[in-house]
């Protein structure tokens, strides 16, 4: 399973385990007729290059989407959309999704989105946030050398000094 796979099961299932408020959880999925709300449907809308982390794995800096849907015939439903945004927000604080490949999430603003001004279409919110993610493996091109780090002080380095090496404990 690819690392975006992971990432998005990873956002979609502690979305629906901390705000169990939300009927619809879905990635790259789009509000339907047939939807029940509220919903909120998650998606990578930008990928920009980010500094290279040395270890062949590519970083890429991802900005992220969150649709939120309600009813608009509900009572307060301007306030509770509302509400389900700062929730989101929230959430977003700190936030690595429980993976080793994703920074926390940053840059984190919702928005209301007027589509219409039909009152009979779901209202509806943007959450946007960017992480940055560690694509590929990684790869180490060096054999692996056995031993203990040591440190030594040129000029006296190299074959025939091993015995003057000093550990970094022995540097204290």
């Amino acid at each position: 399973m690819s690392e975006l796979n992971r990432l998005h099961e990873a956002i979609s299932a502690t979305i629906k385990a901390a705000l169990p408020q939300f009927e619809t959880v879905e990635a790259y999925a789009s509000a339907a007729p047939t939807t029940v709300l509220p919903a909120l449907f998650h998606s990578i809308t930008a990928l920009k290059p980010g500094d290279d982390p040395g270890d062949g794995r590519v970083r890429v800096i991802a900005t992220f989407e969150a649709r939120i849907f309600v009813d608009s015939a509900g009572e307060q439903a301007a306030l509770g959309i509302a509400t389900l945004a700062c929730q989101m927000t929230v959430l977003l604080r700190k936030q690595f999704w429980a993976l080793d490949f994703v920074d926390e999430a940053k840059a984190v603003q919702a928005l209301p989105v007027q589509l219409s001004a039909d009152a009979a279409l779901p209202r509806n919110w943007t959450v946007q946030w960017e992480q940055a993610l560690y694509l590929g493996a990684e790869q180490w091109p060096w054999p692996v050398e056995p031993g203990p780090l040591a440190f030594a002080f040129s000029p006296d380095t190299g074959p025939g000094f091993e015995g003057d090496y000093q550990s970094a404990e022995d540097l204290q």
